[in-house]
């Protein structure tokens, strides 16, 4: 599976015509999600939340610096693994909020079913960058586990949490950011010190 996931991700980097729709795939989600969705929350909130409030949109451009810093063999492992961990974070996130909207509502949207579908290729995204961390010191992580912590205080102690939806309560998305939060940070402190590097699409290596 590993080698499967490794040879995929080599594909899309390698072939143009997939690595760009990918690339505009993620930077039309990041600026419409950022200005359609969260554009009146972000309105109205000063501006040293901003980093906090667009989940998706953020971890939707942070992809698409990823995609261009490991097709050129950048080794940003820190800036990797936090990108991993909000891609597969806020896509489980996502599907199971609609989920849990669709369940109470019993009537599924088209356009809420085009916001489940992109999400699916967020999370899948962040599984393909989860492959190719590299060495991730054991600082870094804690890093990354520790912005994930600053945010859940901000959403939930601060109050600048995603929108609702009529069946979704706030108890719902807080528990289930606990959940993912806590989840995926026992998955990162138990991964492997070794991994696969990114590596330039020619024949050799940038350091940076």
């Amino acid at each position: 599976m590993i080698r499967l996931t490794h040879w995929l991700f080599e594909f899309i980097l390698r072939t143009p015509i997939i690595f760009w729709c990918c690339v505009v795939a993620n930077l039309i989600g990041a600026v419409w999600g950022a200005a359609v969705w969260y554009g009146p929350m972000l309105a109205a909130s000063p501006l040293w939340a901003w980093p906090f409030i667009p989940d998706c949109p953020l971890a939707a451009f942070l992809g698409t610096i990823a995609l261009f810093g490991m097709r050129a063999g950048r080794r940003w492992t820190l800036f990797y693994t936090l990108t991993a961990f909000a891609c597969i974070h806020y896509g489980i996130w996502t599907l199971v909020f609609w989920l849990r909207q669709w369940t109470g509502s019993g009537v599924i949207d088209p356009f809420e079913m085009v916001l489940f579908v992109t999400h699916i290729g967020l999370l899948c995204e962040g599984v393909l960058f989860a492959t190719r961390l590299g060495d991730v010191s054991f600082p870094q992580r804690l890093t990354v586990i520790g912005w994930f912590v600053l945010a859940f205080g901000v959403d939930y102690g601060l109050g600048y949490h995603p929108p609702l939806a009529s069946h979704v309560t706030f108890d719902f998305i807080m528990w289930l950011t606990v959940a993912l939060t806590g989840g995926l940070s026992i998955a990162l402190l138990a991964l492997p010190r070794t991994g696969a590097q990114p590596t330039r699409l020619s024949t050799t290596t940038v350091e940076g």
